[in-house]
């Protein structure tokens, strides 16, 4: 009897157990509010890359769909840097520059929904900016950025049909469940400084980040953040603003999650190489925030969306027709290589990488005669990213998409010597100089060339592109055929199309073909 008595209450006991935990699910999904966070950064590529085995847009398309059909409360989120560099907007289409067209369209058949601003927007010039800017479907946001002009700071605006619509330092977003619950979320967006544009005017991301936290905190409740500075910036963002619980992050191009206290910090890989999913679940009652982050490759196993698909062929049609023209092909591989080339525009402005040297390396080997060294500017590529495997004459001309002629200049050393020392004051920007041929010791402050201390008496001669001895690099007006220093200048006939110094492009093409 005593048995039965137990065996009774424990069932009882299991029952009213697992209806009060049946009820207490019930109670919290009805008090949850789930949002999901699409979040790319870095993007200036709208196909797929490495011949197809990553990235494309059309992908990302499928995936925001996926993820609508599973959360109505879905937001598309782009951390800065998609209108510049890429290879198509250095081409015309209808009479005009592309500059980032091809983006801004591409984007609108997604559905984005928010961008922040990233350094590479500013490339292009104001009137540009502002044709991409009117052009685009999706929501601007700037915490830190104004428009200069003239002298007059407001914010940027989208300008349709007269009526403009200014870019908001913050934004306040209502999301709600199925049963009415709702919650605010609170977003600013911040951009670091490192292209200063007469047009543009940077307040500073820190105080700016603060000041917008502080605005938005007593409205909603809880605060998220689009940046496009450095990690170790992220970081310290993060420890100065603790309550913002999410960085969605951008310009470093490498995938990465981070906790500091208790902010997340996430940044996707570039080119929609990987994108990352946050998944954040808000309990209106307890005021509690749960935030999943899924990392997801952006691979060939993903089916591309039908109708964004249509717009980047459009683009790629467009592209394929002006290589041709300059007579390359695109798909022809060049090379395949194991170790990545390192064309970051971060460290290839502040330092010497595997690509800087290698095109260096190409632009001696062109020379008819030999030559005592090589150097280019940095700036002059534009790939802001790194490639392994199969490179392409795609490849090539995504490096080095301006092309441009280079040429053997004969110079005393001590015009020589004023080069280098000026590459070397222009670290952090595209003057910076890449360099075959040449070393540099830092504890005598003394360069050689092939090995040999420089003589400021002996002559040089030394390939470079036409570009730099125009005098048009950063800080180097003074070099120039009309310097006294400057002894020729040996180039090739124009109409020669058979003479690869012609195109620095095809100069890297033939180089890599022959290793």
């Amino acid at each position: 009897m005593k048995k039965i008595i137990l065996l009774l209450s424990f069932s009882v006991y299991f029952l009213f157990s697992c209806k009060t935990s049946q009820t207490t699910s019930v109670k919290k999904a009805e008090n949850t509010v789930n949002i999901t966070l699409l979040q790319l950064n870095d993007v200036y590529e709208i196909a797929p890359l490495e011949g197809g085995k990553t990235g494309g847009m059309a992908r990302v398309a499928t995936i925001k769909k996926e993820l609508l059909q599973e959360n109505p409360n879905t937001l598309t989120v782009l951390s800065g840097d998609f209108l510049n560099p890429s290879l198509i907007g250095t081409f015309k289409y209808e009479g005009k520059g592309i500059k980032g067209r091809q983006m801004v369209e591409v984007m609108n058949a997604i559905g984005f929904d928010w961008v922040g601003l990233g350094n590479h927007e500013f490339d292009i010039d104001e009137a540009d900016l502002q044709k991409r800017i009117n052009e685009s479907q999706f929501n601007w946001l700037a915490s830190n950025v104004l428009h200069n002009k003239n002298g007059t700071l407001s914010p940027f605006a989208k300008n349709l049909s007269g009526e403009e619509k200014p870019f908001p330092k913050t934004t306040l977003l209502t999301f709600r469940n199925a049963t009415g619950k709702e919650v605010k979320m609170g977003m600013f967006s911040i951009v670091l400084p490192s292209n200063k544009k007469d047009f543009v005017w940077y307040d500073d991301f820190f105080e700016s980040s603060k000041k917008a936290y502080e605005m938005l905190k007593p409205q909603c409740d809880f605060v998220i953040a689009i940046t496009h500075i450095n990690k170790a910036d992220d970081a310290r963002l993060a420890e100065m603003l603790p309550e913002v619980k999410l960085l969605l992050g951008g310009h470093d191009h490498d995938h990465m999650i981070q906790k500091v206290g208790n902010t997340i910090i996430a940044k996707a890989d570039a080119n929609a190489k990987t994108v990352y999913i946050h998944r954040l679940s808000f309990n209106t009652q307890t005021k509690e925030l749960e935030i999943n982050s899924e990392l997801r490759k952006v691979t060939a196993g993903i089916k591309e969306d039908e109708t964004v698909a249509v717009v980047v062929k459009k683009w790629e049609d467009i592209l394929d027709n002006a290589l041709k023209q300059a007579g390359m092909d695109k798909d022809d591989v060049v090379t395949e290589i194991e170790t990545p080339l390192d064309g970051r525009e971060s460290t290839m402005r502040n330092g010497h990488t595997n690509l800087g040297d290698l095109i260096a390396r190409a632009m001696t080997a062109a020379a008819v005669k030999p030559v005592d060294c090589s150097i280019f500017n940095s700036g002059s590529v534009r790939i802001d990213d790194q490639l392994v495997g199969k490179i392409t004459q795609l490849d090539i001309m995504r490096i080095l998409p301006f092309g441009g002629k280079i040429v053997e200049v004969g110079m005393k050393g001590r015009l020589l010597e004023r080069i280098l020392e000026t590459g070397l004051q222009n670290k952090g920007n595209g003057g910076f100089l890449q360099w075959d041929k040449i070393s540099y010791k830092e504890a005598g402050k003394q360069w050689f060339i092939d090995g040999k201390l420089l003589d400021v008496n002996q002559d040089y001669k030394v390939m470079m592109p036409k570009f730099l001895i125009e005098g048009k690099e950063t800080n180097f007006g003074y070099l120039t055929a009309q310097n006294p220093d400057v002894q020729g200048l040996v180039e090739s006939e124009e109409k020669d199309s058979g003479d690869l110094r012609n195109d620095i492009r095809k100069v890297l093409i033939a180089y890599l073909k022959k290793k």
